[in-house]
This record gives C-alpha cells, sequence and structure tokens, in this order.
C-alpha cells in the first residue's frame, strides 16, 4: 500500500527526531532520525502490518 499525503502526519519529537503516525490511526505510530526516515520506517509498517493481515485470513 503506497502511502499519500493526507494518509500520514509527521512531527517533530522533543528529543529532536521524529514521528510519523496515520492520520486515521495514531496507535500507528514510529519514530526516525529525520522525517523521510520516519516515513519510510511508516511505509514498512503498514505493508509489514497488511502481510499478516493477510496471512491470518489465509489461516483462518
Amino acid at each position: 500500500m503506497k502511502l499519500n499525503k493526507e494518509d500520514y502526519v509527521i512531527e517533530r519529537t522533543t528529543d529532536g527526531g521524529y514521528c510519523a503516525y496515520l492520520s486515521w490511526n495514531m496507535q500507528c505510530m514510529v519514530h526516525g532520525d529525520t522525517p523521510e526516515e520516519a516515513l519510510d520506517s511508516l511505509q514498512e509498517t503498514i505493508n509489514d502490518y497488511i502481510h499478516w493481515m493477510y496471512l491470518v485470513d489465509e489461516f483462518v
């Protein structure tokens, strides 16, 4: 799943890093040293989540 600009929010943290989360689900939050790193990590997390959802669906 390719994330669009309106799908996520990136904010600077107090420690100088960045956090990225889905605009429709703040529980899916990742951190990175740069905005690009945080976004890449969020994209990877979403792809892993979707992959595991399909594996569970096939198992059931």
